[in-house]
């Protein structure tokens, strides 16, 4: 019997600590290139680098989790019969963080048995295992650490179906999921919805990132002969299975990190499995609109099997890679999506036992015993009238369980007071709106953002031009005089890459009232335009003004290691309050100064403090701050380097593979 439930569940994690104070401005700020195709035929559609997205404002950034976890309670959605248990955390964007093959027990993918955030994501938070839902622009969705709006309704024969749905804010599009099992289903359909209520063109990204537990024996099919690699500064179209002799379809084959995106054949059932020495695994297909495939390795160096553990509880191995499922070819593009258009697709996700020595034998044997399978029960035809079947649910309205914010709301009151046309999504039931949404409601109502305090931390940012528009008739009107209207518009015109805009307006907010923010603001500028003295000085301006605060200290300290300002690194650790002393991420890049002056002594204590290593809750993905660290302090105490301690090793290799 299918049913759906809603419980609680204790899982120990990591306490999230709420959104930094400061406007999130610096995802990519030093990788701004772009890829290039190598080998690519004229006709092969491709759009490398269409939509890509620098920053994440104007949300705010997930920065201030620590390491310790506590038993957490988390509200959690459970949908289950007679072959397959599901359960899904709205609070983590509605992830499934589990799928149970109730006919043999086992666990389809990796499930971590904690939550620690990680910094590995467009706001810096992430977390492993399970599925995610990733709409918007690549790195991960906004929403994969935060709640989104959850429902509960039925298809028509009774099944019920769990709704996850939430409002893009720099795409300004709407994602919804109906995730149903039926009755005697061995399958789990994810039915997904992403509408674009605009007038203009929306560059669009999709990816279903599947954790697979990584063992020995595993292997990746999928309807595919090449795929596409990194390699020279490009990419290029390769042969697969092998690749310089090593067969790539074996995640363990990798040495390194990897993205493997495999060019599906346009005639094949697009799919993708993971299966391990005896045939036996997790096995997805969808319909044709999705046409990407990947697979992610972390690779077998010490620096990607640190990540892994690193995602997880403490002395737990962690070994896991990503089968994925998207819109586009590969992660490096969007796809644009037409105006006043909605996008469906169905997903499913079940268990797969194949013959062992097929699976594991000649690539297109192992193809066409995996695809033998699905014909039994899954085919193209049968999953577009899946689709169409489910349409009228789908657009049909359900009952709320959880609410997220009210940015939805504010988008359909600014649509009504600007007489322009809905957001096409009149089924679905959002949030009010609150304290986040007040200032723009003043906005729109009366001309005004209001007053503020520069000892409060801005509530909310906006980078839609609807609204870049209505703060420039503020400052042309009642908010000619007021700090916060130019400090806004200063930040979202430096979002957008305006810098020569965004200048004056931050400018004009400090002469009419300094504030740690607008200097803030004016130091990205400056690192943006290669101005090392001035990035240093307003961002000395900002902590001058609020100097307790973490996340502007994180900043600071950043600013002043990559500016090398060592002595001022120490002058300032030293008068700093014991918050900020306590800071690992401060500390860190204390101990670095300390090195960079000849201090190596006291550096090393603060870096190996009585056999422990330092542990930065934050440290980024191909961040090596602590392994550069290291070596600096070996090359000072001169003589044979010790190996690098594996608690130190974050580097991310790529581009290797394995021989033999």
């Amino acid at each position: 019997m299918s049913s759906l439930r809603f419980e609680k569940l204790v899982i120990p994690s990591a306490d999230f600590g709420g959104e930094s104070s400061l406007p999130l401005l610096t995802l990519n700020i030093n990788n701004r290139g772009k890829k290039t195709l190598g080998n690519f035929p004229e006709d092969e559609e491709m759009f490398f680098n269409y939509g890509r997205v620098y920053d994440a404002f104007p949300y705010r950034e997930q920065n201030l989790y620590g390491r310790e976890l506590y038993d957490t309670e988390y509200d959690v959605a459970y949908l289950e019969n007679e072959n397959l248990k599901a359960m899904f955390i709205p609070a983590l964007g509605g992830k499934m963080w589990s799928l149970i093959d109730k006919r043999t027990g086992k666990e389809l993918l990796f499930r971590n048995s904690v939550i620690r955030p990680c910094n590995l994501a467009v706001r810096n938070a992430w977390t492993s295992g399970g599925v995610e839902w990733n709409m918007g622009f690549l790195g991960h969705s906004p929403m994969t650490c935060s709640l989104v709006n959850t429902a509960e309704t039925k298809l028509s024969d009774g099944t019920p179906v769990l709704r996850f749905y939430w409002f893009e804010r720099i795409r300004c599009c709407i994602a919804q999921m109906d995730i149903f099992l039926p009755d005697g289903s061995e399958v789990l359909y994810v039915r997904t919805r992403i509408t674009n209520p605009n007038e203009d063109t929306a560059p669009m990204y999709w990816w279903s990132n599947i954790a697979t537990v990584q063992e020995e024996g595993a292997r990746v099919i999928v309807p595919a002969e090449e795929t596409y690699l990194s390699r020279d500064g490009g990419y290029y179209i390769e042969s697969i299975p092998y690749y310089n002799g090593v067969d790539v379809t074996y995640p363990l084959n990798s040495k390194n990190a990897y993205d493997y995106f495999w060019k599906t054949k346009s005639d094949s059932l697009k799919y993708i499995c993971q299966l391990d020495k005896n045939g036996y695994g997790l096995a997805t297909s969808s319909t044709d609109i999705l046409r990407g495939r990947k697979l992610f390795v972390w690779g077998d160096s010490q620096g990607g099997r640190r990540w892994q553990n690193y995602l997880t509880a403490d002395g737990e191995d962690g070994s896991y890679n990503e089968i994925q499922i998207g819109l586009a070819r590969t992660q490096l593009e969007c796809l644009p999506m037409p105006p006043r258009t909605v996008w469906e697709w169905v997903e499913t996700y079940g268990a797969m036992q194949a013959d062992k020595e097929k699976v594991h034998g000649e690539w297109k044997a192992a193809r066409e015993e995996v695809e033998g399978i699905f014909a039994k029960s899954i085919t193209k035809s049968f999953l577009e009238t899946v689709l169409s079947d489910t349409r009228e649910m789908a657009k049909a309205s359900a009952k709320s369980v959880f609410e997220n914010e009210g940015w939805a709301s504010l988008e359909i009151l600014r649509r009504e007071k600007s007489g322009e046309r809905d957001i096409m999504c009149d089924h679905l039931s959002f949030a009010e709106t609150d304290e986040m949404q007040k200032n723009w409601i003043s906005l729109l109502e009366n001309g005004t953002v209001g007053e503020h305090d520069t000892k409060e931390v801005p509530a909310s940012y906006q980078i839609r031009e609807e609204w870049i528009s209505l703060l420039y008739d503020a400052i042309d009107g009642k908010d000619s005089d007021n700090w916060y209207a130019y400090y806004l518009l200063g930040a979202a015109e430096t979002a957008k890459g305006n810098l020569r805009a965004a200048k004056p307006l931050l400018e004009k907010s400090i002469e009419l009232t300094e504030s740690a923010w607008a200097y803030y603001v004016l130091g990205i500028i400056a690192k943006l335009e290669n101005c090392e003295d001035d990035y240093a000085s307003h961002m000395l301006s900002a902590f001058k003004n609020r100097n307790d605060d973490i996340s502007l200290a994180k900043a600071v300290f950043r600013c002043l290691h990559e500016t090398k300002k060592s002595e001022k690194t120490v002058e300032l650790y030293n008068i700093a309050s014991e918050s900020v002393k306590k800071n690992e991420r401060c500390m860190l890049f204390y101990a670095y100064a300390l090195t960079r002056i000849g201090d190596i002594d006291e550096a090393e204590k603060i870096i190996v403090n009585g056999g422990k290593y330092i542990t930065v809750a934050d440290i980024r993905e191909g961040e090596t701050i602590t392994s550069e660290l290291w070596d600096a302090i070996r090359e000072k105490r001169g003589g044979d380097a010790p190996e690098l301690p594996r608690e130190l090793d974050f580097r991310m290799q790529y581009n290797e593979i394995k021989e033999g």
